[in-house]
């Protein structure tokens, strides 16, 4: 059964240490490459020179699910693949299904589709600065191919140089446009199932500069399977076991601090900080609506999805960039406490709900090491590093673990712009209102560490989320102030809520761990068909946002209902009303303990009183 990358993938470079470098991630001596983060502040040397350290890092920015584009034809069977430069090469002419990693190329004209059309800037007044398209990071990229629109398959290009001289950063003023489609189908465009139809789409923003890493070394000298004279940057190419099965074999080759090689060995684009100026926007002509539900590393998103005459539809995403908490906590495993070694054993066991990894063992261990991590006495002869997810109950409870351990601080804040489609594992048991209705449903963004998995949670008649982040910035005095963003289709909360197309009124409150209701600047709003809802400015570690909708005569909620044909939008619907709630605060007292609770009908919590 062939294995079918849902998220794309991570290339990684060959790490040369005393031990036996593995991962979950790919065949081969390799260490999981995380495009898009500079990795180097986590000290790696530790991990080698004591072989039972362990080490959890939250590094999440939004991975770049594919580095460069990419191609895959299957045969009936599924156990052979083969990289295909076209659907229609002699190599891949027998093969029926395909997997496909799409990289937008720019538009040249007004009838290209899945394509990236416009990049600007936009200043405080909402002013539009055009960006300037330079160069594809590789030109001719080996793993380049053209659309086939009968598959329904994009065009695989890489990601394209931008000049906003509007924009300046602290190394120039070029950024990285890296917008991506990913899915699975045969010729005839028909696929094994909805999550697997094109729906999964990235796209980033990055600042970024040209850098000389050094001569690295040449393809199969990395240790890759293949050798193609004079390339030196990243690509894929078929590989086989001694089986006779293939396999995808990629190659990164200048470390995870070069997010996008070029042509030139060495030269290689890295990533800088957002300048003064954070707001961007980013237009692309698409074949068809995206779907789903999507979740992003920005703030105060805005979503404008409009349809061609000529067929396609035209995406507009506008929104600041935000800075996300990289939390990086490593201890011999002798010295952990007890309930952090069986999160360990939990995490170990549960790969896929916990995050990709790498493993470091003496040569004399046994070869049964994903065994030996699931247990207590395993880990105390191994040493790991794990990149942990973003999103999840595992990784929040993970993060709430260790908080402590690292003095509830980040260590180092992280600047970025990005969305994403959710993965299939993450919409495992969301709302049907959100998986039954056609199209974008809507999009949470946040700046918290680690996050709820999927869509926000309908119980007890309000959407709830959690999130969750050390305390302190990196300096261990500065609190962190979280921002969460809430934009989804008003027909979706009809259908959640078993509305009526009378007005809707809308409430949003931060509630801490303690159950006291933090003090936010929120707002809410509708426009053409999508209500919008903000809270910004609130604490940390784990507050659950909560986000209620009302009408004036309210139906009987129905979490379980599917749209009806009354739900989609239409130019002829009742408008929508947002209203925030007016909220008041009161002072709380116990002993010499003040809390200040801000809230529609403000209570304090257990233990405290009302001044």
């Amino acid at each position: 059964m062939k294995r079918r990358i849902t998220s794309g993938f991570s290339v990684a470079a060959p790490i040369l240490t005393s031990f036996l470098v593995l991962t979950v991630a790919l065949l081969g001596s390799v260490v999981p490459a995380h495009a898009g983060n500079d990795t180097s502040w986590i000290p790696t040397d530790k991990n080698y020179s004591e072989p039972t350290v362990h080490s959890f890092a939250f590094t999440d920015k939004l991975p770049l699910p594919f580095q460069l584009s990419v191609l895959q034809g299957y045969g009936d069977t599924g156990s052979t693949l083969t990289v295909c430069k076209s659907t229609s090469e002699v190599a891949c002419a027998s093969n029926n299904s395909f997997d496909y990693n799409s990289i937008l190329k720019v538009c040249n004209n007004s009838s290209d589709l899945d394509c990236i059309s416009e990049v600007s800037a936009v200043d405080s007044n909402g002013n539009l600065s055009p960006a300037k398209f330079s160069k594809y990071t590789v030109a001719n990229h080996l793993n380049a191919y053209p659309a086939d629109p009968q598959a329904g398959i994009p065009a695989g290009d890489m990601p394209s140089i931008w000049s906003i001289p509007s924009a300046p950063h602290a190394s120039g003023n070029d950024y990285a446009v890296f917008a991506g489609i990913s899915g699975t189908v045969n010729r005839n465009g028909n696929t094994w199932s909805e999550a697997a139809s094109g729906s999964f789409m990235e796209l980033t923003l990055i600042p970024v500069v040209l850098k000389d890493f050094g001569k690295g070394r040449e393809s199969k000298s990395a240790g890759w399977s293949q050798s193609i004279p004079g390339i030196y940057y990243d690509y894929c190419a078929t590989a086989s076991l001694t089986s006779g099965r293939t396999f995808l074999d990629c190659s990164h080759v200048n470390g995870s601090a070069c997010i996008f090689p070029t042509n030139d060995q060495g030269m290689c684009y890295a990533e800088e900080a957002f300048g003064s100026v954070q707001k961007f926007n980013i237009h692309l002509k698409l074949s068809k609506e995206p779907t789903g539900w999507m979740h992003g590393r920005m703030i105060d998103p805005s979503i404008s999805i409009t349809k061609e005459t000529s067929g396609g539809v035209n995406l507009s995403v506008t929104a600041g960039a935000t800075s996300v908490p990289m939390v990086y906590q490593t201890a011999t495993w002798a010295s952990l406490s007890s309930n952090v070694q069986d999160l360990w054993v939990k995490c170990n066991s549960k790969t896929e709900s916990c995050g990709e990894y790498w493993l470091a063992r003496a040569s004399g261990a046994t070869s049964s090491y994903i065994e030996i991590s699931k247990t207590l006495s395993g880990n105390a002869g191994i040493n790991m590093l794990r990149y942990v997810n973003a999103f999840g109950p595992l990784p929040l409870e993970i993060m709430s673990t260790i908080a402590p351990l690292v003095d509830n601080k980040s260590a180092l804040l992280s600047s970025t712009w990005s969305m994403r489609t959710l993965s299939n594992s993450e919409m495992n048991g969301a709302n049907k209102c959100f998986t039954n209705t056609p199209g974008l449903k809507g999009i949470v963004t946040t700046n918290s560490t680690v996050y709820s998995a999927g869509p926000p949670e309908y119980k007890d008649g309000s959407l709830n989320y959690q999130v969750s982040a050390p305390h302190f910035n990196p300096d261990g005095t500065t609190p962190f102030k979280g921002n969460y963003n809430l934009v989804m289709r008003s027909d979706v909360a009809r259908c959640i809520y078993g509305f009526s197309k009378a007005p809707i009124k809308a409430s949003i409150s931060i509630v801490s761990s303690d159950g006291v209701n933090d003090v936010a600047t929120t707002v809410a709003t509708e426009k053409d068909g999508w209500l919008s809802l903000s809270a910004n400015n609130f604490q940390f570690s784990a507050p659950i946002i909560k986000v209620k909708f009302s009408q004036d005569v309210v139906a009987t909620p129905s979490p379980s209902a599917t749209p009806s044909p009354s739900a989609t939008p239409s130019p002829s619907a009742s408008p929508v009303q947002v209203v925030v709630a007016k909220k008041i605060s009161i002072t709380c007292t116990k002993g010499k303990v003040l809390k200040k609770v801000s809230a529609v009908k403000p209570v304090c919590p257990k233990g405290y009183k009302k001044q």
